[in-house]
Parts: C-alpha cells; sequence; structure tokens
C-alpha cells in the first residue's frame, strides 16, 4: 500500500484478468476507472486517469490510441501483454512493457514511481491543480461551457467541504477526486 492513492485506468479484455488487477489495484489503495474491454469506451475516460495499465491487444485493435492519448495528457502507463515488445511501436520505446501472467504489484510500484516523479516536476498549488481539473473535465465534457460548470461546482464543493479548515497535503489529489465524485453524482446536469 502507498501513500498516494491513484486513480488508474485499466484497459484488458480478458475478463478473468481484468477482475485480478481490479482487486489488486483496490487492495494496493488506488481506485480503478474502468476496466475496460473496448478501447473506444476507454479513451472517453483517459482524462479521469492519473496512471493506466494497458493490454496491447484489446479484442480486435489494439490500445495504441489509448496510449496516444495518455501521452498528450502527460500521464504515466505500462503495457501488460501476452505478445513479444517488438509488436509495440517503437514510440512508445521508453514505457515499462509487463508480461501476462503478471500480478498487480510490480506494475503499480512502476505507476506510482513515475507518478511520483511527474508530481515533483509540478508544484502542488491550488492554480496547478485547477488547470489540471480543467484539462480533465474537459476531456470529459463535450464542450468547454459545461467543463467549466463541471469544475466550478467542484470547486464550490471544495469549499463547503473545507469550511474553515486547512487546505489537504494533496491539493491535486484531493480537488481532482472532489471532481471525479462531481461528474459521476452530478454530471447530466452540467450539460445545460
Amino acid at each position: 500500500m502507498t501513500d498516494t492513492s491513484l486513480r488508474i485506468l485499466v484497459v484488458e479484455d480478458d475478463f478473468l484478468t481484468a477482475q485480478r488487477l481490479t482487486t489488486e489495484i483496490r487492495a494496493n489503495g488506488d481506485h480503478v476507472v474502468g476496466p475496460f474491454a473496448d478501447v473506444h469506451d476507454a479513451i472517453h475516460c483517459v482524462g479521469l486517469a492519473q496512471a493506466a495499465i494497458l493490454d496491447v491487444r484489446v479484442q480486435d485493435e489494439t490500445s495504441f490510441q489509448v496510449a496516444d492519448s495518455l501521452i498528450h495528457g502527460g500521464v504515466p502507463f505500462v503495457f501488460l501483454t501476452g505478445y513479444d515488445r517488438r509488436h509495440i511501436p517503437s514510440r512508445f520505446s521508453a514505457r515499462s512493457v509487463f508480461y501476462k501472467p503478471s500480478p498487480a504489484a510490480p506494475l503499480l510500484s512502476n505507476l506510482h514511481r513515475e507518478y511520483g516523479l511527474r508530481a515533483d516536476l509540478q508544484e502542488d498549488t491550488v492554480e496547478s491543480a485547477v488547470i489540471e481539473m480543467i484539462h480533465i473535465a474537459r476531456g470529459l465534457m463535450p464542450d468547454k461551457a459545461s467543463a467549466e460548470r463541471l469544475v466550478e461546482a467542484a470547486l464550490i464543493r471544495a469549499i463547503q467541504e473545507q469550511g474553515e479548515g486547512s487546505v489537504p497535503p494533496n491539493v491535486r489529489g484531493w480537488l481532482c477526486h472532489l471532481l471525479d465524485r462531481e461528474y459521476k453524482e452530478r454530471g447530466r446536469i452540467h450539460l445545460q
């Protein structure tokens, strides 16, 4: 178990492997986004993820489009595959590849380390957290206005929950968690 819990996107079309990963990720104290057995479903939730585990071959497709989106968003990920590394394009050569069957522990260790390195490079301020929230919300909502309403509602929720108390040490994680809750509980009302 780690100090920081991450929202980990899981793209895996084998039901038993997906269930095992989900169980092990949650046992580690992290949250699962998915699991998804379809890359088109997964791509819509990339904005919710702080890290990802991608099966290379998902049904009749590859997860490379999801991987490209994760790179664009600065989200660390690993590949989990039964195929040889040569099936992975060279643009992903710097990414870690784990081979099936693999327990989740080494994957999670890698993802937490990569996320930690990324977080160390970014200042953990309210301003940087809000910028990240806007980026995530734009990936979730169909237009800029609804994304801004979603972020505004999450920030109002943060103010209400915090009241007179101090800001938690992990501002970014806390605010992104509130954004995720707002989206799941009331996302549709922000479409109007």
